[in-house]
């Protein structure tokens, strides 16, 4: 037997908050019916386990409860409730202010006349030393320098030699490679379709979870990799060396955040709390 009944602990906590199922609806995204569910202990009708445990966290959260708690009473881990320790009085922490030492007090009241006079000391030291700098600077190489007239004597055959070897430096330079470039297709609220060009073998795809987020991704049909992220992990999967397309599933897309080769995923999850499947084109660097 659980030691609460989770569904009654949770409205009671939102009544006493003052907070309408509407309201509740509006700040979670968690439909009404859901919630309903979820306070007369109907979790029957949540879509599925995971739902169940993700949707009582956040009511939870939003009407101040502690959602681990609750999670544990749901899988009958009976503990006792946290406590929190009671704040210091208004009148205790009058009596501690009348209380301070008079010492401390003065030194408290002089404290900005001293930050002013060391401010005041480090402008001086700045404008002087730049003044000092101003006397001591002279010129590289001075007018009328001897140098200036050797220079002007190079023969032009010098000049075409010394060039030479800079040219035959710059035309052994390599050309850049193009940087990765990713182009958003097609995208609907439950699916994208993004092209990926000048990619690097292998491919990374790094995922990282907001809330507690399930990723999965397929390759020709087969699911070759699954996780379920806990809030602020990230986890990194390679693909194939030969793999053009990919197909990557995210369980509440809201929640969840992409990087390919550590450069950002602009999937646009939007707000959805539904899952989306985004499909990658592969193109790789020649």
């Amino acid at each position: 037997m659980a030691s609460i009944n989770i569904g009654e602990t949770l409205r009671k906590a939102r009544i006493d908050k003052k907070i309408s199922l509407d309201e509740l609806q509006q700040r979670t995204k968690i439909q009404k019916r859901y919630l309903l569910a979820i306070e007369e202990n109907a979790f029957q009708a949540l879509p599925s386990e995971y739902y169940l445990r993700t949707f009582i966290r956040q009511y939870a959260d939003e009407v101040k409860l502690d959602g681990d708690y609750l999670i544990d009473v749901l899988d009958g881990k009976d503990r006792p409730l946290p406590t929190y320790p009671e704040l210091e009085t208004v009148d205790g922490l009058r009596k501690n202010k009348h209380a301070e030492n008079p010492t401390h007090a003065r030194f408290k009241a002089t404290l900005p006349m001293i930050s002013l006079g060391l401010v005041a000391l480090a402008i001086i030291a700045v404008v002087g030393y730049v003044t000092w700098l101003d006397h001591q600077e002279t010129a590289i190489i001075p007018e009328n320098s001897s140098v200036q007239v050797e220079r002007s004597g190079v023969s032009s055959a010098e000049k075409i030699s010394s060039s030479q070897p800079e040219q035959t430096t710059e035309s052994s330079k390599k050309p850049e490679k193009p940087q990765m470039a990713v182009a958003m297709e097609a995208n609907t609220p439950n699916a994208a379709t993004m092209k990926i060009e000048h990619a690097e073998k292998p491919l990374k795809i790094t995922f990282t979870g907001k809330q507690r987020v399930w990723v999965g991704v397929q390759i020709n049909g087969a699911l070759t990799y699954q996780y379920t992220l806990q809030v602020g992990e990230s986890q990194t999967t390679e693909l194939p060396a030969d793999a053009a397309q990919a197909v990557i599933t995210v369980g509440m897309a809201k929640y969840a955040e992409i990087k390919v080769n550590d450069q950002a995923l602009d999937f646009q999850p939007g707000e959805s709390l539904s899952q989306k499947n985004v499909t990658l084109n592969i193109a790789y660097a020649a």
